[in-house]
């Protein structure tokens, strides 16, 4: 009796799984029924439940489709990526580290028609660095509202699974709000090139390949990720970007505003003037990508300079490449405290989006820098998802 029991579950199980082949099912269940493994009730029952399962269409594989669309729609798109990450610096005590780099989760999209919104936060160290939400009735005009990249400079722009080294380039971290922005000595978190504000983007005069014209205007609190405003002042910035030929882009932008800390020199915290001014360019034609910015910055009235540039090269497309960057910066013209630094690297994408990365940098300081010439490995995975 136990047996018999046995091989009618198994018979249920077999024909929720293939409840596809009928003609085959009827044939099985008349087999068994003459075997006086089951009755002819059950297995009428059985018939009938694999007919029904039919009719509802609830393969495995549909249920799979079924379940991904209801995840990801329109509305609710879920992503990310995570970068796991190994240092070498001969500049460094403990030279050799490895590390869980970032693990970002995303979830994106358009509820109703023309307006979007996305939460871009870090896992690994607990912390939200994008909450927009934004209107988007045409090409040429569009508002975003929340916490994002401010509108300067085309590297800060990019995702770190778009740019081709590990690191953002020093001069870009130095001045665009990353680590080693003044921005960075007022809470010790980078602000990862994002702050609070509204802006407005777009792109102008249509072309048959292209938007020769793109735009952005924006106002920010000037404090960085996940801080409130500290003064009564607006930061504004603004950036406008030519493409006179499709794949070639040239032109500028300007931030103009005020961050709070102490001062080297000084005694008490207070608020200094931070103003930026870049020249961008970049050109990118089949396998061959390259782009060059220039930065001016006032700090308080501390004069500081970048001035960086970049090649790569797809010897596959869309699987392997190499690229050589040089980048100059100068944290005080006043006295000359800069320094260079040259990488190179590869990259190889194994996987779409997903690739494995080796970059070397040598970094030449001055001596006003206070700091001697370093070499630095750094290999990366990076996994989207």
């Amino acid at each position: 009796m136990i047996m018999k029991k046995v091989l009618f579950l198994l018979s249920f199980i077999s024909l929720g799984l293939f409840a596809y082949g009928q003609d085959s099912n009827d044939a099985l269940l008349k087999k068994l029924v003459e075997k006086n493994v089951i009755t002819q009730a059950e297995a009428d029952s059985l018939s009938l439940f694999a007919s029904e399962e039919k009719k509802s269409n609830l393969s495995p594989k549909n249920t799979l489709e079924k379940i991904k669309e209801t995840v990801t729609s329109p509305a609710l798109q879920l992503g990310g990526y995570s970068l796991f990450m190994y240092k070498y610096s001969d500049l460094e005590n403990v030279k050799h580290s490895a590390e869980p780099r970032v693990v970002f989760l995303s979830l994106k999209g358009e509820p109703i028609k023309n307006f979007k919104y996305c939460v871009f936060a870090d896992l690994a160290h607990a912390t939200i660095y994008e909450f927009y939400g934004e209107w988007t009735p045409s090409a040429a005009f569009n508002v975003r509202l929340g916490q994002a990249k401010t509108p300067l400079s085309i590297e800060n722009q990019l995702s770190l699974t778009a740019i081709e080294g590990v690191l953002n380039t020093r001069s870009i971290s130095a001045l665009m709000g990353m680590k080693d922005d003044v921005m960075y000595l007022q809470d010790k978190i980078s602000s990862a090139g994002r702050d609070i504000g509204v802006k407005i983007y777009g792109e102008l005069i249509k072309t048959k390949t292209h938007n020769l014209l793109g735009y952005d205007i924006g106002l920010y609190q000037g404090t960085g990720l996940n801080t409130k405003d500290n003064n009564n002042t607006k930061d504004f910035a603004a950036n406008v970007l030519l493409q006179p030929i499709k794949g070639f882009r040239i032109g500028g932008g300007a931030y103009f505003g005020q961050a709070t800390y102490l001062k080297p020199g000084d005694l008490e915290v207070s608020d200094h003037v931070r103003n930026r001014w870049i020249f961008s360019s970049d050109y990118k034609f089949d396998q061959f990508y390259a782009r060059l910015e220039w930065i001016i910055g006032n700090d308080g009235g501390i004069k500081k300079e970048g001035l960086n540039g970049m090649g790569m090269y797809y010897f596959v497309p869309s699987k392997f490449n190499s690229f050589a960057k040089v980048d100059y910066l100068n944290q005080d013209k006043s006295t000359n405290n800069e320094l260079m630094e040259y990488t190179v690297g590869v990259n190889y994408y194994f996987y779409k989006t997903c690739r494995l990365q080796l970059n070397y940098t040598h970094t030449d300081y001055s001596k006003k820098w206070g700091a001697r010439d370093s070499n630095v490995v750094i290999a990366q995975l990076q996994i989207v998802y």
